[in-house]
Order: C-alpha cells, then sequence, then structure tokens
C-alpha cells in the first residue's frame, strides 16, 4: 500500500531507542528531508513572530494506540505515543550532529508528525484484513535508513525508481501477537510552486506466512477482483479498507506525486 504524504501537514512516531522524545531516528535520512521541505520557499510554513522564536516545550499526544512498552521518552500518563515538542525536536538534532534553524522548528515537526500519522493509517489498512478482539497498538519502531528492503533494491535494479530515502521498520501488537510492517519514504515527484513530498511504501514484512498471504490478498482485492463480474460479490465479504491509490494528507492543496524516477 501507498500514500503521498505532503509536507504542508502534521503528526509523529515512536522510537523504542531515542533519547530525545518520539520514534524518530535522528540519524535518519527524514530529518534530512524535512530540513529541505522547511526551506524551500515554494513548501508550507508556519510563521512566527520573532526572529529568535522560543521553541514550545508543548507535546502533541498522537492518534497511535502504545503498548505496555513505555520508552524513556514518553510520560508513561497516555496510552498513546506522545510527540516531541519543538524544544525536544530541535535539541535531539543538535545533538546528532544536525544545524536545525530554531525558525523551522514549527514546521519540521509539523510534517515529522504528518509523515508518521499517515504511516499509522496506512498500517491500519492493513490490519484491517485480521479484525482483533483489542485495538491494535505501535509496540516498537526502528529506523534503518541504510538497511534498503528488497522490493526497494529490486526496483532500483530495474530502473523504475530511486532508493527510498529512509526505511522504518514499525512492531505493531495485533492481540499480544508481534507483527511488523516496512516502510520506504521516497521524495516525491519536484512540482514547480508545489511543497515538497513524501511518498509511503508500508507493507507486512516478508517474515511469515501470513504476510505473504496478505501481499497477495492485497493484490487480489486491488488487482483482481474489481475485474471480475459483479465486482467479485461471488466470494462474498466487503472490499478491505484498503487502497491501490496513493492517499495524500496536506492541509492547503491536494493532488498526488510519483516516486522520483531514477536518474542515469
Amino acid at each position: 500500500m501507498t500514500a503521498d504524504v505532503n509536507t504542508a501537514a502534521a503528526a509523529g512516531c515512536p522510537h523504542h531507542k531515542s533519547s530525545a522524545a518520539c520514534p524518530v531516528d535522528q540519524d535518519s535520512g527524514l530529518n534530512a528531508e524535512m530540513m529541505k521541505a522547511a526551506a524551500n520557499p515554494a513548501g508550507w510554513s508556519v510563521s512566527g513572530s520573532s526572529h529568535n522564536p522560543r521553541l514550545s516545550k508543548d507535546r502533541v499526544v498522537s492518534s497511535i494506540p502504545k503498548s505496555d512498552f513505555t520508552p524513556e521518552h514518553q510520560t508513561g500518563t497516555q496510552d498513546k505515543w506522545e510527540y516531541p515538542s519543538e524544544d525536544m525536536y530541535f535539541k535531539a538534532m543538535k545533538r546528532k550532529g544536525w544545524a536545525p534553524d530554531a525558525q523551522q522548528m514549527k514546521t519540521i515537526v509539523a510534517i515529522h508528525n504528518t509523515v508518521n500519522e499517515q504511516s499509522w493509517q496506512e498500517v491500519l489498512k492493513w490490519e484491517s484484513f485480521h479484525p482483533a478482539k483489542e485495538p491494535v497498538k505501535l509496540k516498537k519502531f526502528m529506523g534503518k535508513p541504510t538497511e534498503f528492503s528488497p522490493k526497494a533494491k529490486i526496483m532500483n535494479t530495474l530502473g523504475w525508481s530511486v532508493l527510498p530515502f529512509d526505511r522504518h521498520d514499525w512492531v505493531v501488537d495485533r492481540d499480544g501477537k508481534e507483527v511488523r510492517y516496512v516502510i520506504d519514504f521516497y521524495s516525491g515527484q519536484p512540482e514547480p510552486g508545489r511543497p515538497l513530498s513524501v511518498y509511503l511504501d508500508v507493507r507486512p514484512a516478508l517474515d511469515s506466512v501470513e504476510g505473504v498471504v496478505d501481499r497477495l490478498r492485497w493484490q487480489f482485492h486491488e488487482k483482481i477482483r474489481p475485474m471480475l463480474p459483479f465486482g467479485g460479490a461471488m466470494f462474498g465479504g466487503s472490499k478491505p479498507s484498503t487502497s491501490a491509490e496513493p492517499s495524500t494528507s496536506e492541509v492547503q492543496q491536494s493532488g498526488n506525486s510519483n516516486v522520483t524516477p531514477k536518474s542515469n
């Protein structure tokens, strides 16, 4: 499943190792993309009232349910993951050797949060294949920016796309069972006068028979079933809430971007 997220939006992420505030890998390529988006004149920005802005210390509670595991950067008072404040994110980036602009932190945090919220929505679409007794929860998160997934390597080798600038593995808790998802992050196709976008490729990891079956089921429901007589009604059941078309989350404009073509 894929989603195209415009950089003009908002949300967050959970990381089981981060010493900052949220499930983000401060060494990941996502930081570079967010800084690029925040500095892009055509992109969305949040205006400030001062040249030396005071970074907010307020944290936003995400829509992503948290399992019993509570990292040190979480307060433990919420049943959902808490996103880092502007101040926490700024300090974390500085510790990791980045040179963030304080005036851009509101925008960077908003982009970071939006990308992760959209990632969670894509995970939930896959989870619709497996109705659970309890709401599915995000247990932990791992950033793997230099470990390209087999799918990403194959697409790059065939010349279909550039390599993703980042990769995350999310482990969800489904009624006590750990299920891993792979998320590849691509830069959206640049368009004059439009904000930068991030293209997400979210799918179950192929580390279990269930993951393989889910991918095959998605292909059937999205590519084959619509071509069958009466939309494949003879198979019964309702169509899972998945989508083969990229979905876009944005504030000001609508529109999709394609994965940046591989440059020769």
